[in-house]
This record gives C-alpha cells, sequence and structure tokens, in this order.
C-alpha cells in the first residue's frame, strides 16, 4: 500500500462525484455513480519490473449491475473504507488491496476487456510469458504480469458522457481528481512502465494538453479511421514516458479485428525503433 491510493479511497466519494457530476454537466447513463466506491487500479505493482510492463489509462470505469459487480466493486470497498474510517488502520485496506493486486487472477476479472490487451501485448512484446501458457491463461498471465489499469476519472457510469476540455480543467482544479492524479503519478515512479497506453480518443486531448512533451505523430496503419493513432511523450511527475494513444479495442469505431491490431502494433514498433526505444 502506499499513501496516495489511501487518499483516493478515504475521501467523501459521494460529495466528490456530486460535485463531479455537476461541473462536468454530466445526465443519464453517463452520470457518475456516488454509491460506487472509486476505482483506483488493477494490477501486480510490486511484480512489475521496470521497462517490462505498460500503464493502461483509459476515462472512467464502466457501472455494471451483477451480482459479481455488487460483491467486487460495492460490498468489498465498501466495508474496508468503512473499517478503515473507525480504525485509521491502513491493514483495514488489506483485502481490497489484495484484490485489486491480484485482480487478473480472480474469476471477477472483467475477461472480455482484458483478454484483448493481454493477447495483443503477449504476442508482439512479452512472448515469454505469453508461450509459457496456452489459449486464455496465456492473455491473463501476459497480464498479470505486465499490465496497471488506471482511469483518468476514479468513478463509475453506464456510459462515458466526458467532455475532454472539461476534463482536463478539472484534473488541475478538482481536489478528487488531483488525488487521483497523484496516485497514478506514484505508480508510474514505482513500475516504470515501458510506455504508456491511452485507450479512447477521449484521452487524447487530456494527456496531450496536461502532460505532452513535444510534437507528437499522427498516422493511421489502417483503412479506416478507427486506426489512427498518436504517439509522442508524456510527462507526468517527474518521468517522462512514451506514450501510444488509440481507439477502443473491439468497437466499430475503433480497433476491432486482428489485422487491424497487427497494423497499429507494426506502427508503434516502427515508431519506438526511429526513438531508439
Amino acid at each position: 500500500m502506499f499513501p496516495e491510493w489511501i487518499t483516493v479511497l478515504a475521501r467523501d466519494h459521494q460529495s466528490d462525484v456530486l460535485r463531479l457530476n455537476d461541473s462536468l454537466k454530466l445526465r443519464g447513463d453517463s452520470l457518475l455513480d456516488p454509491e460506487v466506491p472509486p476505482h483506483t487500479f488493477v494490477g501486480d505493482i510490486k511484480r512489475m519490473k521496470t521497462n517490462d510492463c505498460v500503464l493502461l489509462l483509459g476515462i472512467n470505469p464502466k457501472r455494471n449491475h451483477d451480482e459479481k459487480f455488487q460483491r467486487v466493486n460495492l460490498d468489498l470497498p465498501k466495508k474496508c473504507i468503512s473499517n478503515y474510517h473507525q480504525t485509521k488502520d491502513g491493514n483495514s485496506l488489506q483485502e481490497l488491496w489484495d484484490f485489486q493486486t491480484n485482480y487478473f487472477l480472480r474469476d471477477e476479472r472483467n475477461r472480455t476487456y482484458f483478454n484483448k490487451y493481454g493477447d495483443w501485448l503477449g504476442k508482439n512484446w512479452f512472448r515469454n510469458t505469453y508461450d509459457q501458457y496456452g489459449g486464455n491463461e496465456a492473455k491473463q498471465m501476459v497480464c498479470h504480469r505486465h499490465l496497471i489499469e488506471v482511469d483518468t476519472v476514479q468513478y463509475f457510469s453506464h456510459k462515458t458522457g466526458l467532455n475532454p476540455e472539461i476534463l482536463a480543467d478539472l484534473i488541475e482544479s478538482d481536489p478528487a481528481l488531483i488525488a487521483n492524479m497523484k496516485m497514478i503519478e506514484t505508480i508510474i515512479e514505482k513500475i516504470q512502465p515501458r510506455w504508456i497506453q491511452i485507450t479512447g480518443k477521449s484521452g487524447w486531448t487530456i494527456v496531450e494538453r496536461l502532460f505532452g512533451i513535444g510534437e507528437f505523430t499522427e498516422t493511421n496503419p489502417g483503412l479506416k479511421k478507427g486506426t489512427e493513432i498518436r504517439m509522442g511523450y508524456l510527462k507526468i511527475g517527474e518521468r517522462i514516458t512514451p506514450v501510444l494513444m488509440h481507439k477502443f479495442f473491439g468497437s466499430m469505431a475503433g480497433i476491432n479485428s486482428n489485422v487491424e491490431k497487427e497494423q497499429v502494433a507494426k506502427a508503434w514498433d516502427e515508431w519506438m525503433i526511429s526513438q531508439n526505444l
């Protein structure tokens, strides 16, 4: 555990969410849910090795209503956070910490979402891990050994409707989002990823405006707008890290075929080679 993680969890997330809903002018399915505690990260931070892992940065987590979601995204964090407020003892959060760091080994993990990244990363950059296993287990273990996932906004909504320009302003001024970004800075410093990967085009505006360093390269290695990517460098905290920005995997408006995934991988490899990375 580390202090910045505890700070995010210990905030009054209901008040934070109500304020952000108003500031972001959210409505309907895009409203952040004040009943769900914040999502902080998933992945085994202690296992990650310098330059041998990737930080995946999304916009905000998806709110579901099934029993699994209730158990691990409401019941578990609410219990741990309540105990922490009563005791002020970080050990009260141990069960939640264990869940998050072992997320990719858990039955509750989002297989549909993360298997796409585990497969893509494993085939192209982490073959030593990928080839030790077969099928979905290979994708799972690539994530467990080489991936940490975080979100720009730590609160859940059924659909993402965040205005990137307004959100970029709030990341610099809203105390809840400032705390979340400080947590992300600490994670980056701890794991020192080979690159940061931004999924979803809304995130491009935010990270480039707030953290971009120098000129960015935009290219489209495919045949449709969904395979557009941007590449460059971000300075988050004190660390400068390469960044790959792409649209959603599995989306009709994004990267949705193996051919397209390989086109993006090849373009990213070529850019990294050009940068002597």
